[in-house]
């Protein structure tokens, strides 16, 4: 038998739906103020799987933000959240399949990634922020033989 939520958790559970599809419209969007709303300022960032080190926000920021120049497009595609509830915190395990356009030297390539991202969230007094995310490489697609055409 299905198990029956209260109405708390799922008022916790549709807010942080709400969190994650913040997040992916503000990255695509290059919008940080937004992309701001959905971590906590001292979040770890752990994406070594990509050859980053370890990190917190602003520091994780920055990186991100250094690569608009040559990260013109991307979309990332989430689905299945896993979600554990343990009051005010949580921890979520969510597939996403991200494609990036990525241009170097005026030629574009599009990249196609999957991966995970391993998060724990807490609830704070501005809502649910995630506090530590883990991204975790899962495949890497070979698009990068097939240059894509500049737009227009």
């Amino acid at each position: 038998m299905d198990r029956r939520h209260s109405l708390e958790e799922l008022n916790d559970r549709f807010a942080i739906t709400d969190l994650y599809d913040r997040q992916l419209a503000a990255a695509e969007a290059w919008d940080f103020a937004a992309y701001d709303t959905t971590f906590t300022a001292d979040a770890e960032i752990d994406l070594r799987d990509f050859g980053v080190p370890l990190q917190r926000y602003p520091d994780y920021r920055r990186w991100l933000a250094s690569l608009k120049p040559s990260m013109p497009h991307a979309q990332r595609v989430t689905g299945g959240l896993r979600l554990v509830l343990a009051g005010d915190v949580a921890t979520t395990r969510v597939p996403v399949v991200c494609h990036v356009t990525m241009e170097q030297d005026g030629v574009r390539r599009l990249t196609t990634t999957g991966l995970f991202y391993s998060d724990r969230l807490e609830r704070t007094r501005d809502g649910w922020r995630i506090i530590a995310r883990r991204e975790e490489l899962s495949w890497s697609g070979d698009a990068l033989r097939n240059p894509v055409p500049p737009p227009g």
